[in-house]
């Protein structure tokens, strides 16, 4: 294989006889303004070469309408099968006839010498292409915020039938809104960002030293944040040009030593090995390319910078439309857990009485807009009115506010840190699809069960055991404890000072 890396989740593999895009996003934001690729893809334009779009799960940086809209519509579409649908009709919809929903475990022959199998881990995926006796495995963003007992049971399958790996890709860091959009008094937001992009590095070593692939490469975190309070997150990212470093010398009890490259748009692996061909690499400076940010991006930095309000007459409808939207998602929360629920949502584009305080009663929500936050109020989801009419308005649209970076969220109480009240606000301020969704397409639903092995199905039991038993997402861990506690309690070793990142 031949494989270009382009940017975030997104490279052009060749095989003997087909030219596959992973996760293409090329131009413009994702998440309503949110996130920004960085640095700038090059070779966007091998894209148009593509016979096969593989699509690993549905969020916006992998799925993105725009990108998808430029590329050759005869190319077939791939996808990975899940229990909730429209996927299939919404790729079809923006001009592609060929589209094609694989379920998780089974390997489809796409071409004379090319096979490509799906491994569902949740609403994320682990993609493997083999051809010309190669395997390539794109692990993506299915492992490495998982908990170790998750990340183990997947190298397991993987390892069972694909006994040699030539290359990985493997995500890293970056998308963790939690902790990073969370504060509480006394919480460190930055060191305990480290600690967090840390233990996602420290996963994806996990992830070589299990899987042993000739060429290991870290990815799917070309993306910056542009909003002034947010781009401090930047900053707290691991330095990818060190995971080699980090491996030799946290991993070396393996006995495996890989060859972990850092890639950059344009470079290319060809006849396995690496040629570094990106114009990037000329550009750096410590090792760092975030100086090019301003740089690459001042006319959007500039436009955020500048403050505009929408009418008070859409403020009245998103009120009105948020009543509707609790109204719907209350049914999923006890009645008495949701009546010691007292929270607010501060709209930062609205210019009078811009908070909205939320409260209830036998389970009935209660909404009163005024221009300060309730005394009563546990905590502040601060945003925009875009971004919430998009979170309540659209199936999965909440993703902007969570993983999307598009809520500040100020925990006015320590108790709704200790009990992960937030969790509960975010739900109710989404549009997910519920069970109660799930009754609805009884056919797919029956579909789901009877096209999948019954190995997955008995995964999925284990992975809810695993994460039942994990603390990993537990968002009290990361608000309440201490860096060095939390390190403690995921067994990460302290982190020396050449793998901050910080500048020289």
């Amino acid at each position: 294989m031949n494989i270009e890396y382009i940017c975030h989740a997104c490279m052009v593999i060749e095989t003997e006889d087909l030219t596959i895009a992973t996760d293409p996003w090329l131009d413009g934001a994702a998440y309503c303004g949110k996130w920004y690729l960085f640095p700038k893809p090059v070779n966007g334009e091998t894209l148009q070469n593509a016979n096969a779009i593989m699509i690993s799960h549905g969020h916006e940086d992998h799925l993105h309408e725009d990108t998808l809209r430029t590329l050759p519509k005869d190319a077939k579409v791939l996808y990975p099968y899940g229990f909730f649908g429209g996927a299939k009709e919404y790729i079809e919809s923006l001009g592609f006839s060929d589209v094609r929903e694989c379920t998780t475990h089974k390997t489809y022959k796409i071409s004379e010498k090319t096979s490509i199998t799906y491994l569902l881990n949740g609403h994320d995926s682990i993609m493997v292409i083999e051809s010309g006796g190669e395997v390539l495995v794109n692990v993506n963003d299915a492992l490495h915020s998982s908990p170790e007992t998750v990340i183990e049971h997947y190298l397991t399958e993987i390892r069972a039938k694909w006994r040699k790996i030539d290359y990985l890709f493997c995500g890293f860091g970056g998308a963790s809104y939690f902790p990073n959009t969370m504060h509480l008094a006394g919480k460190d937001d930055f060191e305990t960002s480290l600690v967090r992009e840390q233990l996602f590095a420290h996963n994806f070593c996990r992830v070589v030293a299990g899987l042993k692939p000739k060429i290991a490469v870290p990815f799917a975190a070309d993306f910056c944040l542009l909003d002034d309070d947010q781009r401090w997150i930047n900053e707290a990212r691991f330095p990818r040009r060190k995971m080699a470093d980090y491996y030799a010398k946290h991993f070396s009890e393996t006995g495996y030593e890989p060859r972990i490259v850092d890639m950059y748009s344009g470079d290319r692996i060809e006849n396995g090995g690496v040629r570094k061909l990106s114009p990037y690499r000329d550009k750096m400076k410590n090792g760092e390319l975030e100086h090019l940010i301003d740089e690459q991006y001042s006319e959007e930095i500039a436009a955020k910078r500048h403050e505009s309000f929408i009418d008070d007459s859409k403020a009245v409808g998103l009120v009105s439309d948020l009543k509707a939207n609790l109204e719907k998602r209350r049914t999923l929360f006890p009645a008495e857990k949701l009546d010691r629920l007292k929270f607010a949502v501060r709209l930062t584009d609205v210019r009078d009485d811009p908070f909205i305080n939320i409260s209830f009663s036998g389970g009935e929500p209660n909404i009163e807009r005024g221009e300060k936050v309730s005394e009563e109020s546990l905590l502040t989801m601060s945003m925009t009115g875009e971004r919430l009419a998009y979170s309540i308005g659209s199936d999965w649209g909440a993703d902007v506010v969570s993983i999307g970076y598009g809520a500040e969220i100020e925990i006015n109480d320590k108790r709704a840190a200790e009990v992960d009240l937030e969790s509960i606000c975010m739900n109710l301020l989404a549009c997910y699809p519920t069970i109660k969704d799930l009754k609805k397409t009884p056919f797919r639903t029956m579909q789901f069960l009877l096209l999948n092995p019954p190995r997955f199905t008995t995964s999925i039991r284990k992975i809810k055991k695993f994460n039942a038993e994990s603390e990993n997402y537990d968002r009290k861990t990361w608000l309440l404890e201490k860096p060095d506690e939390i390190r403690r309690r995921y067994n990460l070793p302290e982190l020396e000072k050449d793998f901050l990142p910080r500048k020289d």
